[in-house]
């Protein structure tokens, strides 16, 4: 495949970064049999283990975060994403993503491969090759692995889903101004792996989150954009929400999913739970001169919920593999709080896109 192929290819995949932009709540329904897998407006019922896979669309991701410890007690962030983007030219293209967080030294590594099209590897019911990197699903619902390593930073886990599944907007679907997603999460996995550190190589376990999204749709870049976090809570109960931004830098929509430590899943939305989500304080990269939100309370009425979310270090930029205008925050944090006047915590992951300026055009640079 030609390096402008892949070029082009990742262009598309810069396009599709900002799914969260536009999000506007669809009303649930009855989902009819037969329907179309296409992001219409009457989408398909989501089928797993079957839609755990790729998909014939625009852009697809398959994303992991989470929170690891080594034997003997240190602890380490990680977020590992696979990025497949068709512009209907020949075969996909993929951007592999791992960003590890030493949270003893506050140290972020950051890597990345890129590849147009990739070569299935092994067995399993999809198991792919990314350069050197390799991920596989198992015919199992909420089962995965990885492998990615660059000789002295790595990590390989396998993972598997210890609740239900969690389709966000009650339906796992979502319309968008800018097209439209289906979006599920299983919000805990197991992970189990080995992790190498500046060439020391420990074994690791902890809880992952993990997210699949796939559907025909673009991205519209900063201002657009938005604010994703993923809580983990010691008592067992998962939270997904997310704020979007439009076009015009302004919120879209609050939007989220929580699960009960029984497995009870619940929609929810601004308007009728009373989602409110603050930002404490910001930060800004010296690599990329773009200003972060930084720290953040959120409160949700109809759970009773009053929370704080305190990013662990504050530089987890993620650069590798894409241009700068797709440059992102993924990080590591905390959170802490109230629920039902009780106290609650647990541990989170933030995702802050659209905050990264994009390079200036040449001739426009030179006027």
């Amino acid at each position: 495949m030609s390096t402008k192929r892949l070029h082009f290819g990742l262009l598309s995949l810069i396009v599709v970064l900002a799914i969260a932009a536009c999000v506007k709540t669809a009303e649930p329904r009855e989902i009819p049999s037969g329907a179309s897998p296409d992001p219409t407006a009457t989408p398909a019922p989501i089928t797993l283990p079957q839609d755990e896979l790729a998909h014939d669309s625009r852009l697809e991701w398959w994303y992991h975060s989470g929170h690891l410890e080594s034997e003997s007690g240190r602890q380490f962030g990680f977020h590992f994403v696979l990025f497949k983007a068709d512009d209907g030219f020949g075969e996909p293209n993929y951007v592999a993503q791992l960003g590890i967080l030493d949270v003893e030294t506050g140290e972020h590594y950051d890597l990345s491969r890129a590849e147009a099209g990739t070569r299935q590897v092994g067995g399993g019911a999809m198991t792919l090759g990314i350069a050197d990197w390799v991920y596989g699903l198992l015919p199992i619902d909420g089962s995965h692995s990885f492998a990615a390593d660059n000789g002295d930073i790595g990590l390989s886990l396998d993972m598997e889903a210890t609740t239900p599944v969690m389709l966000h907007n009650e339906i796992g679907w979502l319309p968008t101004e800018a097209g439209a997603t289906y979006y599920y999460s299983w919000p805990r996995q197991e992970a189990v792996g080995q992790l190498t550190i500046d060439g020391e190589t420990i074994n690791v376990s902890g809880t992952s989150w993990f997210d699949h999204q796939w559907g025909d749709f673009f991205v519209l870049g900063k201002p657009a954009g938005w604010q994703w976090f993923a809580l983990q809570f010691d008592d067992g109960g998962s939270l997904m929400i997310t704020e979007a931004r439009g076009i015009d830098g302004k919120i879209a929509d609050t939007y989220g999913t929580y699960m009960s430590s029984e497995g009870e899943v619940r929609a929810l939305t601004q308007v009728e739970d009373g989602i409110e989500l603050a930002t404490i304080g910001e930060w800004t990269s010296p690599t990329t001169g773009a200003t972060y939100p930084s720290g953040w309370s959120l409160a949700i009425e109809s759970l009773s919920m009053d929370l704080i979310i305190t990013p662990e270090v504050n530089d987890q930029e993620v650069r590798g593999g894409l241009p700068a205008a797709s440059t992102y925050w993924e990080g590591e944090s905390w959170v802490g709080g109230r629920q039902n006047g009780e106290p609650i915590a647990g541990n989170a992951y933030v995702e802050l896109s659209g905050f990264v300026d994009p390079e200036p055009i040449e001739w426009m640079r030179r006027r």
